[in-house]
């Protein structure tokens, strides 16, 4: 269990980033808590990013605050200097988040469920191709084209060189091939799957989501 907050980017911020009334400070910094965070909580419960405000707290100003921005905008921490308080924070919001995935998990097995979805469906690799007469190449970027002309498609080689440019025109054609992995009970919990309670459905889903998808290899904990 690690309840050391990561490392954060601050953000500052003027008087015109909250209008009023607000109960943010009028100057302070911008911060991001990940979804992930703490990391000892299953993926299927975690939640977006969360934007939060550091500042000082109105008046005397001799505190600071931390509030989420775009949700119940809450006090998560105060303290004496903004490092303190931003941890404070942090540990608040492990605990909370903590507690709401055991609930999860207690009502999983209040519905007879497995405590997480035992089955997920890993993408662990995207490529698109552009097709064209005569070449095939990875799709890097796309430049939107000006006055209704093609798009411009700048790729590269699968097999490396120098990155070039196909136009968008007639036989030029996309195509996405994304690969993954199949978890069933292997005590693997990928941050980024689709998750299903049986496996009829992760195998429906890998079969029309995926280019090929293969077997984790760890052993099942049946």
């Amino acid at each position: 269990m690690n309840d050391s907050p990561p490392d954060v980017h601050l953000a500052i911020y003027g008087p015109d980033r909250f209008p009023d009334p607000s109960p943010f400070g009028e100057r302070g910094y911008l911060f991001t808590v990940p979804g992930n965070f703490p990391e000892d909580t299953p993926a299927h419960t975690n939640v977006t990013d969360w934007e939060m405000a550091v500042y000082r707290t109105p008046g005397d100003g001799d505190e600071w605050e931390v509030r989420d921005v775009n949700g119940n905008r809450r006090v998560w921490g105060t303290g004496g200097s903004r490092r303190e308080t931003i941890g404070l924070a942090f540990l608040e919001i492990a605990r909370k988040r903590r507690i709401e995935a055991a609930e999860v998990a207690e009502k999983r097995k209040a519905a007879g469920l497995e405590p997480a979805p035992p089955y997920a469906v890993e993408i662990t690799n995207s490529v698109t191709l552009v097709i064209a007469p005569g070449v095939i190449a990875v799709l890097k970027s796309i430049e939107r084209a000006e006055d209704y002309g093609p798009d411009s498609y700048h790729v590269y080689d699968p097999d490396g060189g120098e990155p070039y440019v196909i136009r968008a025109e007639d036989g030029v054609r996309l195509r996405t091939t994304r690969i993954g992995v199949l978890h069933n009970r292997c005590g693997h919990d990928p941050e980024v799957a689709a998750r299903f309670e049986d496996e009829p459905g992760a195998l429906i889903y890998a079969e029309h989501g995926l280019s090929a998808c293969w077997p984790c290899d760890l052993v099942r904990q049946d």
